[in-house]
């Protein structure tokens, strides 16, 4: 779940209220202030973490670093990879840990066949 206190910290920060923020964002009125509840999407957290400048590690509460080394394309994955992961029992985290590195070599394995990519 996303740390609603960052997101109000980053909101008063900028100066602006959370409203003008949805707006500029082209979200529906009380978007960010709804996330006290409920979980965005891969997609908005994204939004939301490059619109405030920030990871979406931080805006998960997972680092208390604001920006971290990765490219932003880094930190959408892993941020899907979170979020995804974020209802499951240890057992499944586990499991699906494991399934996310077999993914991970066959792809690897598919990026150096050739045959694949020639159309």
């Amino acid at each position: 779940m996303i740390d609603f206190e960052r997101i109000k910290q980053l909101v008063e920060d900028s100066k602006k209220s959370m409203n003008e923020i949805d707006r500029e964002l082209g979200y529906p009125r009380n978007t960010l202030s709804g996330l006290q509840n409920r979980k965005p999407s891969i997609g908005r957290l994204n939004e939301i973490a490059e619109y405030f400048d920030v990871s979406t590690d931080y805006l998960l509460g997972r680092t208390d670093k604001p920006k971290d080394d990765l490219t932003q394309e880094e930190n959408e994955l892993i941020g899907a990879f979170r979020m995804e992961r974020e209802d499951m029992t240890p057992d499944e985290q586990v499991k699906f840990n494991e399934a996310v590195k077999d993914l991970m070599k066959y792809a690897k394995e598919r990026l150096n066949d050739d045959s694949i990519w020639k159309k």
